[in-house]
């Protein structure tokens, strides 16, 4: 359904985008203007993609690319996240530690050592800040998120291995939303939780399951200004949207009909790829959403970029404000 009228929300499919650079996309974060940047990773190539995606299909363009090199060099990317002054972070979950670029890309500096004590890390995946500057990163393989100030200093960390409140297994992606409230997706436990930012815990979403309000393996979570929470649903294939007294919302399965500017000029660049899509019984799985592993609210177009990760593209969605539905006259 291209269009989604529920609980008083309007959620319209806008487009897709993907190839080219983004063979890989494991995480997404919004910069100033039109700008959004991808952590791309695979078995020949990891880097971070600086694209701008405006909100017309069609109207974007890949403006730098950052990381495949020098000391900045990244291994294996797994979150990243922009700061107040345009300052790009990346967690390496190869590495064990936090890099840090300029807008546009530019190799500022690095920081964080593999371990276990307070302020090691271990696996480091989800990143965000809050409104003080702070950062926060799950620190996946020791069960925990732990937070620092931007330039590496350790402040307090929270959590370890269980299954009860404030309890994680392998955690993942990770969000702060406009309250400084902290969400993290609480990956072997299929269930995000939330937090404050000293780490008291205060409420979860979602259990083990393949049904409406259910997850499988959840990767990575946002929040709308309005305190919509929308939890990429990993292992299930589609995003869940609820409210943010936990009420479920809504699914998105992927609606990408429409080829992307990129990847419709890859396929129609060879005739034979063209032939086998017109044999198909059906076009339908290539819309669908496939192990997204990312996600993030652009609240200034209030759309969510979806990274749907195994096919190499952004799926977007707009939350629509003041939604005229269209009178006809019978």
């Amino acid at each position: 359904m291209l269009t989604q009228m529920v609980a008083n929300r309007v959620y319209d499919f806008s487009h897709s985008v993907g190839g080219r650079e983004m063979l890989g996309d494991v995480a997404v974060a919004v910069g100033p203007g039109d700008d959004v940047y991808c952590a791309v990773r695979n078995n020949n190539f990891s880097a971070m993609v600086r694209l701008t995606i405006g909100v017309v299909p069609g109207d974007e363009k890949i403006t730098g690319q950052f990381g495949s090199g020098g000391d900045g060099k990244l291994v294996w990317p797994t979150g990243v996240a922009v700061d107040r002054d345009y300052n790009v972070y990346v967690t390496d979950e190869w590495l064990n530690r936090v890099t840090v670029f300029d807008q546009g890309g530019t190799y500022l500096h690095h920081w964080g050592e593999a371990g276990n004590a307070a302020g090691r890390l271990n696996g480091p995946s989800g990143i965000d800040v809050d409104s003080q500057g702070d950062l926060y990163i799950v620190d996946s393989l020791n069960h925990r998120v732990q937070k620092f100030t931007a330039g590496g200093e350790y402040l307090a960390g929270w959590g370890g291995l269980g299954g009860g409140p404030g309890e994680f297994n392998t955690p993942w992606g990770l969000t702060v939303d406009h309250q400084d409230q902290v969400y993290v997706a609480d990956h072997k436990n299929h269930r995000v939780q939330k937090f404050t930012t000293s780490g008291e815990y205060l409420a979860e979403f979602g259990s083990y399951g393949t049904g409406s309000g259910e997850l499988n393996r959840p990767s990575d979570v946002a929040v709308d200004p309005d305190g919509d929470v929308y939890i990429c649903d990993w292992a299930n294939d589609r995003v869940q949207v609820f409210a943010a007294d936990g009420t479920f919302i809504t699914t998105f399965i992927g609606d990408a009909q429409e080829l992307s500017k990129w990847l419709k000029e890859t396929v129609d660049a060879n005739a034979d790829v063209v032939k086998a899509r017109r044999r198909v019984d059906t076009l339908e799985p290539e819309w669908r959403l496939k192990l997204p592993c990312g996600l993030a609210f652009d609240a200034a177009k209030s759309r969510l970029i979806i990274a749907d990760t195994q096919r190499r593209r952004f799926q977007i969605y707009s939350k629509v404000k003041d939604y005229i539905e269209p009178q006809v006259n019978l």
